[in-house]
């Protein structure tokens, strides 16, 4: 467990570090793919619920003190995706997290409903919502949702069938 751990730091710190070169350099008018999320998502399914949550909150806490948005914002996201993506915990598919197709499409639900109950935080002060809505929930989504796909192509499983 204890080697586990240490590849799960530093999974967690290369997640932070590419987080903040795409935020820098790879964002579409503000919108950027939240790879520290992926990386909480990963965790909810290899471990469980609680160890999702707990990883989604240091790694989202130590995310907020690197960049410079308000304090809190990421370990909220992280904590509520890892409270999510454990749902679709199975200690038989442990393994099989970030190899198949079903990483990105609970990665699309996760990251949807997550930013979704992150709304009000981001959308404090604007009058339009569904603006807000569209380019920060739908937005995240979907670009984070390509980023989860191309892990799933360079990670995964090769079938037999293909």
């Amino acid at each position: 467990m204890t080697k586990r751990l240490i590849g799960y730091v530093v999974l967690g710190v290369a997640a932070i570090l590419v987080q903040k070169f795409l935020d820098d350099f790879a964002s579409i008018n503000l919108v950027s793919p939240q790879v520290v999320i992926l990386f909480v998502i990963f965790l909810a399914l290899r471990e469980g619920q609680l160890f999702g949550m707990g990883g989604g909150f240091v790694v989202g806490l130590l995310h907020d003190l690197l960049t410079t948005h308000f304090l809190g914002y990421t370990s909220f996201v992280g904590v509520i995706a890892g409270f999510i993506a454990g749902f679709f915990y199975k200690e038989s598919d442990a393994e099989l997290a970030g190899k198949t197709f079903n990483f990105a499409w609970i990665s699309a639900i996760t990251l949807f409903f997550s930013e979704l109950l992150a709304l009000p935080i981001i959308a404090a002060g604007e009058l339009n919502y569904f603006y807000v809505f569209l380019k920060f929930t739908l937005g995240t989504t979907v670009y984070t949702s390509v980023f989860a796909m191309i892990i799933v192509f360079v990670n995964g499983k090769k079938s037999r069938y293909v």
